[in-house]
């Protein structure tokens, strides 16, 4: 991520650092790791060093989400406070009308593959998670349209917990994914964005909870 100022070219080691961290912590809390995600928290307000004033009540905000994410009782509660973190870096991006460019690589191809398709599942959330950050319309509406497109043939897994999974529940999420990008398609207000990447984090984070194979019971 590069950030570019109205004023100057900012490349700041601190938010850097902290934005990686943020990041990384959603990617957790989507993959179910609670813990991962907590302890990343910390790491975010251990780490914090002097910034310029007016960037001030952002890192409050920012440190404030990370606070109450390593304090967390449950997956779903840290997940709505991730999108809390990242609506903290696009309010400072706003402020400082700073310009964020991210990496970019097209989308995965659509094809009736479950592997293909969760990278084109991930390509699409890394895209509205680019589009909070920013903000930017561009990547939230890129990763909005081909989340709402994309499918997950799940009866082609064939994970150590397969006998054990019950489809209909991941049907269930898979399909709440799917209108959740439908409804991040058509908003343009970025609290109401944040809202609804909380409650796509949660989801994701269920069925991911659901499909992973579970460990072998011991001797």
């Amino acid at each position: 991520v590069r950030l570019v100022g109205s004023e100057m070219c900012i490349r700041d080691r601190h938010m850097s650092l902290h934005f990686a961290a943020v990041s990384e912590l959603q990617r957790a809390i989507v993959r179910g790791y609670l813990d991962e995600a907590k302890k990343l928290a910390r790491w975010i307000l251990e780490h914090s060093e002097k910034v310029p004033e007016k960037w001030q009540p952002f890192v409050d905000e920012l440190h404030a989400a990370a606070r109450e994410v390593a304090g967390a009782p449950d997956l779903p509660t840290a997940g709505r406070l991730a999108a809390r973190l990242g609506r903290a870096c696009s309010r400072c991006h706003e402020d400082l009308t700073a310009v964020v460019s991210f990496t970019w690589s097209p989308a995965p191809d659509d094809e009736p593959v479950l592997r293909t398709q969760m990278l084109r599942h991930q390509w699409a959330a890394a895209r509205l998670w680019e589009g909070l950050v920013g903000p930017s319309d561009e990547m939230w509406t890129q990763g909005a349209t081909v989340l709402a497109s994309t499918r997950l043939d799940l009866g082609t897994a064939t994970t150590a917990a397969a006998a054990e999974l019950d489809r209909a529940d991941v049907s269930a999420l898979t399909a709440k994914v799917r209108e959740l990008a439908t409804r991040a398609g058509q908003l343009a207000e970025q609290d109401a964005r944040a809202r609804l990447y909380g409650d796509l984090l949660v989801t994701c984070a269920s069925c991911h909870q659901l499909v992973r194979p579970r460990p072998a019971p011991g001797p």
